[in-house]
């Protein structure tokens, strides 16, 4: 995980007079329920994945510097235009957990038994492909990377996207607007947060976009969030990126499973 955009203007803002979120507490877990579209269109054609996934964040460990968390891809199904290899990457990850530290600002900090998990899914992805099949080369390249690039682009994608939004100390309501310069294109982000239900819920409505001579490209999020524990409730996010004639639509949703706490 890269680090915070870097803010360049304030409108409207405002911190909430909201009691602080309940801290994470070892023991805790949190159900998720993702499911994603991804369509391309390109000069060799038009390729379409759907997946939907249930994985779960349990906290290990809680300290002043951050959370050991867990994550654990429960469930999956996968169906490509592409064939039925392309299941294997997603599947291949299913009851094989991660291990990961967050700082304080929920950014990733490390990574604790990466050994373990690159070896486990590595062979099971041997297991269902044989030797020089693209799909199991392409996952040995993915793999292959430094380990936390390798595991924010394997594994962690979601817990990216909803730690954009969700809480971490004060509130700040009304329109915040950002330049992202880890992107390429570097990308204009526009967030703005207002209250759902008063001391219990927050709206999040967040657009992101960027743009060079090659390539645009434009992400809107929803969310609702919880004051109380600070988790996402649920998100969407809509993301199309243009390149000359081709065109990637990719939506995706996140719903939470597990209770979230009452107002």
């Amino acid at each position: 995980m890269a680090g915070l955009p870097v803010v360049l203007l304030l409108a409207a803002a405002a911190t909430a007079g909201s009691p602080p979120t309940r801290k994470d507490a070892v023991g805790d877990v949190y159900r998720f329920r993702s499911e994603a579209r991804y369509a391309e269109r390109n000069s060799d054609g038009i390729g379409a994945q759907v997946n939907s996934q249930v994985f779960e964040l349990e906290v290990l460990g809680v300290s002043p510097e951050g959370l050991k968390l867990r994550y654990t891809l429960k469930e999956a199904t996968v169906s490509d235009t592409a064939g039925p290899a392309m299941k294997a990457p997603l599947q291949s990850t299913v009851g094989v957990s991660l291990d990961f530290r967050v700082d304080r600002a929920g950014q990733l900090a490390g990574l604790d038994n990466w050994p373990d998990f690159k070896a486990r899914v590595l062979a099971a992805i041997d297991a269902k492909l044989p030797a020089g099949d693209e799909v199991r080369n392409i996952v040995h390249q993915r793999m292959d990377q430094a380990p936390t690039d390798a595991a924010q682009d394997m594994v962690l994608g979601d817990l990216a996207l909803m730690r954009a939004v969700e809480m971490r100390g004060a509130v700040t309501l009304g329109k915040v607007e950002s330049l992202d310069a880890r992107r390429r294109p570097a990308a204009r982000v526009v967030t703005e947060t207002s209250m759902k239900t008063p001391g219990c819920v927050l709206a999040v409505h967040r657009v992101t976009s960027g743009s060079s001579a090659a390539v645009t490209q434009t992400t809107i999020a929803d969310a609702e969030v919880s004051m109380k524990d600070g988790r996402v409730l649920w998100l969407t996010q809509n993301r199309v990126e243009r390149a000359g004639s081709a065109v990637i639509d990719e939506r995706l949703t996140v719903k939470r499973l597990s209770a979230a706490p009452a107002c």
